[in-house]
């Protein structure tokens, strides 16, 4: 039986670690992607997402105050290591998913593309679907490199890494039509965004527009993702149209991806336009942070 967002449960599950080390690795080295395996896999793992975002909020502002007096590290080679192989990562997650996502609009339509798993979480684009989750965990390091290098640490941030970890373990195993969009884009935008870190802790020499360019690719990954739940809620709730949906899961997304269009947006014009808050949103040598 597939997970149910219950409070309770929450609070029996949270004193119990389980991660199945076995399973995920004959999933990760299968000749064929076991797509049931995968979705159960990552519904018995739920409730590990949520102590791994319990432990993170304890460790960044644990390691936030303990920072407080002492001087940043500068972890150069583990910065260029880790933003390569994200950046590398997601370029291949978006190689590997563009010909599913425009295949599913070009033959059945947008309505349907958002509507219907159609395969999605199946094969290669379901491994690189399955891929994906599994990365949300990996991300949460992103934090614990700017708390060392003593950079702002923004709710944004934190806020952003917890909620879409949370989701996705969430999600994944009713294996909704729109997390194809979301997925995709998400690979997308983070295919630049990590190229940037990459270049950046390289020391490399960027125009500062970029980072404005790549948060305004995330405002509009937000836009498209906005517009699209709406396009499909009235096609679900007013024109009666059959969907691979749940509703819980709908209402976590349409939350999530309000939340995340306003909090970019707030942050575009406090970074880049508002004078007055620049100081927040900078690090120590003045530079603004994406």
């Amino acid at each position: 039986m597939f997970l149910d967002f219950d409070q309770n449960a929450i609070k029996e599950n949270l004193t119990t670690l389980k991660f199945d080390v076995t399973k995920f690795w004959q999933i990760l080295t299968a000749p064929t992607f076991p797509e049931n395996e995968a979705r159960t896999w990552v519904n018995d793992h739920f409730y590990l997402a949520i102590q791994i975002s319990i432990l993170y909020i304890c460790v960044i502002f644990g390691t936030k105050l303990f920072m407080k007096n002492r001087e940043p590290f500068q972890l150069r080679f583990p910065l260029i290591t880790w933003n390569f192989f994200l950046a590398y990562f997601s370029i291949l997650g978006t190689w590997n998913l563009t010909g599913d996502f425009f295949d599913s609009i070009t033959k059945y339509g947008a309505i349907n593309s958002l509507c219907l798993n159609r395969g999605f979480t199946s094969g290669t684009t379901g491994f690189w679907a399955w891929l994906f989750v599994i990365s949300k965990l990996l991300e949460l390091v992103d934090t614990v490199f700017l708390i060392l290098r003593k950079r702002p640490l923004m709710f944004l941030h934190w806020y952003h890494h917890i909620l879409t970890l949370i989701y996705m373990f969430y999600s994944y195993p009713y294996a909704p039509g729109f997390n194809r969009w979301g997925i995709y884009f998400n690979y997308f935008v983070h295919s630049f965004m990590y190229s940037y870190y990459f270049l950046q802790s390289m020391k490399i020499k960027i125009p500062r527009i970029l980072a404005q360019l790549i948060t305004s690719l995330q405002i509009v990954q937000f836009i498209i993702s906005v517009f699209c739940i709406l396009y499909l809620a009235f096609f679900i709730y007013f024109q009666g149209y059959q969907c691979d949906f749940e509703h819980k899961v709908f209402a976590l997304a349409i939350f999530m991806d309000f939340t995340y269009l306003l909090l970019f947006i707030n942050f575009f014009y406090q970074a880049y336009i508002k004078r007055g808050g620049k100081s927040k949103y900078q690090n120590q040598n003045g530079k603004k942070e994406i």
